[in-house]
């Protein structure tokens, strides 16, 4: 297979010196389950007794794919699939990753197992501390299924396991997705009649360390929080985009005890991210503030894996030094 940058094909024998080199890399195997110490005979062994076995038979039993970029091996995809029910996972040498390569190698395992292979549901095993594959899953069109405890026998005994899966009705939904800046964005008030949907509005799961779920957010804005000794104004609104629910923001407002309005909560719909969504909604509520006659708002954020940093510092919100509760405390000059 080709995508945009990569080569993805099958594994020869002279992969073996590039596969064991990465494998034995302990920042590459630290999540992985193959054993250590990893050598080239043990490639070239499977890939000897899988010489003379149909593709059929090995997608059955289970086949890595090589990854090539600019003609070199920078890792591997597993594919396998048997009656339909199919399994995805990749592996990146330690200095491709952070480049979308894992991203665009599974994205075409996914449309090779479902368009193809025959595939009616693909899922992913991962550990849970490997925020990296987690959002390679989300990035596909994965959801999160669920977190077993003490399921997964890895090199030192038994490990918690994370499953992400998606059956073909739903990647087909995710790839047709919208992907465009929408021609309108609103806000709009919350009410008994479309305040239920907005509740079913979630992030990817990878992001819930980062952006608080939307019952939480209902239940904040219900049960406010108090700062200096009095509870803090909520002020919230859906976001719409294109007449579809696809998002949330709340404010802390300015109150007699509270002289800075304070950007509580922003929240974009998994299927909506990465549309330019979030930047015009706070356009619009940043024209609010002004008309009120605000010079001034605040937010705060948590570093890490995916965190919204870049966002915000690209809207001019700067680091006061403070920091609440872990999160850094920035303000923004309307």
């Amino acid at each position: 297979m080709t995508t945009h940058r990569l080569l993805i094909r099958t594994m020869r024998p002279d992969d073996a010196v590039r596969v064991a080199a990465y494998r034995n890399d302990p920042d590459v195997a630290r999540y992985q389950d193959w054993p250590l110490p990893y050598t080239e005979q043990m490639v070239i062994d499977r890939l000897a007794a899988r010489a003379d076995v149909s593709v059929e038979d090995q997608l059955t039993q289970g086949l890595n794919l090589v990854i090539e970029a600019d003609g070199e091996a920078v890792g591997d995809v597993y594919v396998q699939v048997e009656d339909g029910l199919a399994e995805v996972g990749w592996t990146l040498v330690l200095a491709a990753q952070g480049r979308g390569y894992a991203t665009e190698a599974a994205t075409a395992a996914l449309h090779l197992l479902f368009t193809q292979l025959g595939a009616h549901r693909v899922e992913a095993s991962i550990h849970p501390d490997n925020i990296a594959s987690a959002r390679v899953c989300e990035t596909i069109g994965m959801t999160f299924e669920v977190h077993t405890r003490q399921s997964f026998r890895g090199r030192e005994g038994l490990e918690d396991d994370v499953r992400y899966s998606v059956v073909r009705a739903d990647w087909e939904a995710w790839t047709n997705r919208p992907r465009h800046l929408p021609k309108e964005v609103r806000l709009v008030e919350l009410g008994p009649d479309n305040s239920p949907t907005y509740r079913r509005l979630a992030t990817h799961r990878s992001q819930e360390r980062l952006v608080a779920p939307m019952w939480a957010s209902y239940e904040h804005a219900l049960f406010p929080e108090i700062i200096d000794g009095a509870p803090v104004a909520p002020w919230m609104r859906g976001i719409e985009a294109d007449g579809e629910p696809a998002g949330f923001v709340m404010l802390a407002e300015v109150t007699e005890h509270h002289p800075e309005p304070y950007l509580w909560r922003l929240l974009i719909d998994r299927r909506h991210q990465r549309r330019g969504i979030a930047g015009v909604a706070l356009g619009l509520v940043f024209e609010r503030l002004r008309a009120e006659g605000r010079s001034t708002i605040m937010t705060s954020w948590v570093d890490g894996p995916g965190s919204p940093r870049p966002f915000y510092e690209r809207l001019n919100f700067v680091p006061t030094g403070e920091i609440d509760d872990g999160e850094i405390v920035a303000r923004l000059t309307l």
